[in-house]
């Protein structure tokens, strides 16, 4: 039966007496105040990633030409035999609502901003009282916060609150052969001072008239549509703004079981997406490096462990790369290349940690 360690459940094993991994991750920067020309650099063992920067280079950085990369290791190895590398391109243009219908199934786009979704909301369409008719009607009412009101009617003086409901009461006091829009007035008045049961919330807004709308007051949908009791009110009942944010990214391609976030890269599967509401997360269509390959430089074995002179920092060891993309897209020949600004290298190299002497290199 297979295992998702793979064969070896999840060791490590080489004939290297000290095997070491060194994860690299930095990014592209040539105009970074830091003189480095990356920023953003991570990998333990990792010192500096050098890249040509047209700012004012940093004491230690040798400011290599465009299209070469030099990395100085934290601590000494005595081997170095490469590894794979990534490159992550940057994103490009402006921003792009996914509420609207800016993207292009098919593509690949990147979150710049998650963004949150549209507030629940649904309409309510009262009737007219005719003599005393909508005295102990009622209907249900529900809110984001997990909250029920039952809203029930007593129509001058006449009516009864329901019982054996689950739910908050709520008495809505209106006269004999009221309008639907008077109705509608005193509705609102009541749904707006609904209280959440956060301290200084209420769950709603509310206007209208003839139709009242309802909206909560934060950014998730209600927990369903309103709808009559046993004794109906007859009122007509819609929900309006029904989607969650999540729902909305799953909707223009974000895979379900990934939670959106920012960098969160995906093929989008429709143009946009408002159904219910909408989103206001935004995202950035993907570019290129405009890297095609990356190259070691010499043999790094041969500048591994300097040895310091004079107080040179440089102990720990040297790699140096170059990126290669071709000039022109008729041009086959393949040249150093500066990557794109904004793109991040995923780098790993496998290493044999050198013998301890007088010390602990780890």
């Amino acid at each position: 039966m297979g295992h998702n360690l793979g064969n070896n459940y999840g060791k490590f094993y080489s004939f290297q007496s000290k095997p070491v991994i060194l994860d690299a991750k930095w990014t592209v920067s040539s105009t970074d105040t830091g003189g480095n020309g990356t920023i953003n650099v991570r990998g333990q063992g990792i010192k500096n990633v050098f890249m040509h920067t047209s700012a004012t280079p940093s004491a230690s950085n040798p400011n290599p030409a465009s299209g070469y990369i030099l990395i100085e290791l934290a601590y000494n190895y005595t081997r170095v035999y490469g590894g794979p590398w990534n490159v992550r391109p940057p994103v490009t243009g402006g921003n792009l609502a996914i509420n609207g219908s800016a993207l292009t199934a098919g593509l690949p786009y990147q979150i710049v901003s998650v963004g949150v979704g549209t507030a629940g909301s649904a309409t309510i369409q009262p009737i007219a009282d005719v003599s005393g008719s909508l005295a102990s009607t009622w209907f249900k009412l529900f809110d984001a916060y997990g909250n029920t009101f039952i809203i029930w009617f007593k129509v001058s003086g006449v009516g009864s609150a329901p019982s054996g409901v689950s739910g908050t009461l709520v008495q809505q006091s209106i006269s004999t052969n009221d309008t639907a829009a008077t109705i509608g007035t005193a509705l609102v008045t009541t749904i707006q001072n609904l209280p959440s049961g956060i301290s200084g919330v209420n769950s709603f807004t509310a206007s209208g008239t003839t139709t009242v709308t309802v909206t909560s007051t934060t950014t998730t949908p209600l927990a369903g549509p309103p709808a009559d009791g046993v004794i109906p009110t007859g009122f007509t009942f819609n929900i309006v703004n029904f989607t969650t944010n999540l729902s909305d990214w799953q909707h223009v391609g974000v895979p379900k079981g990934v939670t959106p976030a920012v960098d969160v890269s995906f093929i989008a599967t429709a143009a946009g997406y408002s159904t219910g509401g909408g989103s206001t997360g935004l995202v950035k269509a993907l570019t290129t490096s405009g890297i095609t390959d990356v190259e070691i430089l010499g043999d790094p074995n041969l500048s591994l462990a300097p040895i310091p002179i004079g107080g040179s920092p440089n102990s720990g060891g040297w790699i140096l790369l170059q990126t290669l993309a071709p000039s022109s897209s008729s041009v086959t020949t393949r040249v150093p290349t500066a990557p794109a600004d904004g793109s991040i290298f995923y780098m790993q190299f496998l290493l044999e940690q050198a013998a301890r002497v007088g010390g602990n290199n780890e």
